[in-house]
């Protein structure tokens, strides 16, 4: 098997080839890493690879499926965690020179154990971006994260090492966190699809009622059963909640088109050619798509901006005195106003996000879902923490409010502009109706390239 033809595979299409004989983990994995040594250094999307492990662990499982035994939904499977995502002997750095060495892992978070439950076999960690606090892949610690699609232009973030590796055929699925679009943007940016799922629905620590761990892979149909696997309450996550079945099909549901939600940058016209595609797409397979009819009568990004101000001077606080001012100085300009804000200036932003979750519920109507764009840009420089020097995450207008609000939402490539760079769509479900947005994704994608999303290709040899 070639990377080629991997990369042309689902999950459920590489496990019926082991099944079949057609190849095994061990020559997956082999290519997987001899696809590393060849990229990795111009992506820069990984670190603490676990070559000899993964190597023996593949092994293992090769054996398991020549007898016709295997032990896990992804028994033999390379995948990749985000920096972020605590592995037992894995380093945690948080993306950041302020955390100094970093933090070995000593207990896996509940998406690493359900991984591991599962036989995958875990390659290496993901690079992002200092405290997860911008939506690129420019870091203190790890360097500048690179697009395959193009090397000067940005892979989105935080989860950004997961975005470029995926794209560029390594491994076949990776596990980030989303706090205001951190897996859908790479997934925009990349070529990818991503879900961000119902709050709580795939456990994650430290437990949070606004970050949520969520599947990147390379194909929407992928992650229905990635949800499967990492969903389901956990007794590490308060928050987490069982992955819930659905009572009808997305056949003869109702489709809410937003072109932009009344605030934020102004939409690229590149955005907007690929959201009509879409919205032409999405019309073959439900019933109905309808024009909006609500939209937000404020800025609802501000209150959002302020509490991750607020989480940025935190971490800064906490870090290592001799440390702390390895953060970059932009981010540190960003959020230091936070640190002295009174209680009542605590007490409005907490009003505005308030506010802003109600209007974000608001946005529904009487449809089922929503289709929005994931980003107004296209894209932006790969030295760039995004398209505002003040304001990092302003850029996350489509993405954020989903998080505050706690529902699904998944990325998938809407198409190409005339550069040849990916623009991702968003679809947007009530909460709980995780499975049914998937596979509406599903069809979606399908709709969007009838000769298969890999027809497309990725740049599995980087460009530029």
């Amino acid at each position: 098997m070639k990377l080629q033809d991997l990369s042309r595979l689902t999950i459920a299409d590489l496990l019926q080839a082991y099944r079949q004989g057609d190849t095994d983990p061990v020559a997956v994995a082999e290519l997987t890493f001899a696809q590393i040594d060849a990229v990795n250094g111009r992506i820069n999307a990984l670190y603490d690879l676990r070559r000899e492990a993964a190597l023996a662990e593949a092994s293992a499982s090769a054996a398991r499926w020549r007898a016709g035994a295997p032990a896990g939904a992804l028994d033999g499977v390379p995948v990749t965690l985000k920096d972020s995502v605590h592995a037992v002997g894995m380093m945690w750095h948080h993306g950041s020179a302020a955390h100094g060495a970093g933090v070995k892992g000593v207990k896996d978070a509940p998406p690493t154990a359900k991984l591991k439950a599962a036989r995958a076999i875990v390659i290496g960690k993901c690079t992002m971006p200092d405290y997860g606090l911008s939506a690129s892949g420019v870091s203190s610690y790890h360097g500048i994260v690179r697009n395959p699609f193009g090397l000067a232009w940005n892979t989105g973030g935080s989860s950004a090492g997961g975005g470029a590796s995926l794209a560029a055929g390594i491994g076949m699925m990776s596990v980030g966190s989303d706090i205001a679009g951190s897996v859908r943007l790479p997934a925009a940016h990349c070529g990818l699809a991503a879900l961000k799922p119902t709050q709580g629905m795939i456990p994650h620590t430290p437990a949070s009622d606004v970050r949520s761990a969520g599947p990147m892979a390379r194909y929407a149909a992928d992650l229905e059963p990635l949800l499967r696997i990492l969903g389901g309450v956990h007794p590490d996550d308060r928050f987490s909640v069982p992955v819930t079945e659905p009572d009808t099909s997305f056949e003869d549901a109702t489709v809410a088109v937003y072109d932009d939600f009344g605030f934020g940058p102004a939409v690229e016209p590149a955005v907007r050619d690929i959201l009509t595609r879409a919205r032409l797409a999405i019309e073959t397979v439900v019933a109905r798509s309808v024009a909006p009819g609500t939209r937000f009568d404020f800025d609802a990004y501000l209150p959002i901006d302020d509490s991750f101000k607020w989480r940025g001077w935190r971490e800064y606080a906490g870090a290592a005195e001799g440390l702390r001012d390895e953060t970059p100085r932009q981010m540190i300009d960003w959020f230091r106003p936070a640190s002295d804000w009174p209680a009542s200036r605590i007490a409005e932003m907490e009003a505005g996000l308030a506010r802003g979750v109600a209007q974000t519920t608001m946005l529904f109507g009487e449809a089922d879902f929503l289709l929005t764009p994931v980003m107004p840009v296209v894209n932006f420089p790969a030295e760039e923490r995004g398209i505002d020097p003040v304001m990092a995450l302003r850029h996350c207008t489509f993405t954020a409010p989903f998080n505050q609000s706690g529902h699904p939402a998944v990325a998938i490539c809407g198409g190409l502009d005339d550069r040849g760079l990916p623009v991702g769509v968003q679809l947007v479900g009530r909460r709980f109706d995780d499975v049914r947005l998937v596979r509406l994704a599903t069809a979606l994608e399908a709709a969007l390239w009838p000769d298969g999303r890999a027809s497309a290709g990725w740049p599995l040899a980087p460009r530029g």
